[in-house]
């Protein structure tokens, strides 16, 4: 019976470099891309994005892999990397956008009826992409990759009750938008 290396086994072999390594870190990439993808299609509402961002993620991690340490905390410091990205992409999309809108070429803007038609589901991911990107953020991390405040505040480099207060503005914006868009028949705080 043969077990898989942990992820510190596969960040020691992938420091080493060589063709070891390139394997070691191709096993990484199979384990982590689904949910690093996932993760990032929620903070930037766009699979195509998630995935070219997940990809550049990877290639930076290659790059430093000597940085992660024992490797016991590849995931996280995998997520540093990603969400760090995240932010930039995001950035530069809205910098694109603006130059774009100043220079006349003219921006698809969302169809508000369309809005009257969507699901539940289509909703509350409508209103979560219209959220400040810090308040997206940590909707995304508690909500949908379920993390503990702790490890959101350390995540995010700020105190744990600095990270709570985000999270109580961002679930309060979060319930306004929800609830001006024709959500909030019943009650729709996340738990």
């Amino acid at each position: 019976m043969t077990t898989e290396p942990d992820d510190a086994a596969l960040v020691r072999e992938a420091a080493r470099r060589g063709l070891a390594g390139q394997l070691a870190f191709e096993t990484l990439v199979d384990r982590h891309q689904q949910w690093l993808v996932r993760l990032l299609t929620h903070l930037l509402g766009n699979q195509s994005d998630a995935e070219d961002v997940a990809q550049d993620a990877f290639v930076r991690a290659f790059l430093a892999i000597e940085s992660c340490g024992d490797g016991s905390r590849f995931r996280g410091w995998l997520r540093v990397i990603a969400r760090r990205l995240a932010f930039n992409h995001r950035r530069d999309a809205r910098a694109r956008a603006h130059y774009e809108e100043q220079s006349g070429v003219p921006m698809p803007h969302a169809n508000e009826s369309m809005t009257g038609r969507l699901g539940e589901r289509d909703l509350l991911k409508q209103v979560l992409g219209e959220l400040a990107y810090p308040y997206r953020e940590i909707m995304v991390l508690r909500f949908v990759e379920e993390l503990p405040l702790k490890d959101i505040a350390d995540l995010l480099e700020i105190g744990e009750s600095a990270a709570k207060m985000r999270l109580t503005r961002a679930r309060a914006e979060f319930q306004r938008e929800y609830e001006k868009r024709g959500g909030g028949r019943g009650d729709t705080r996340p738990a």
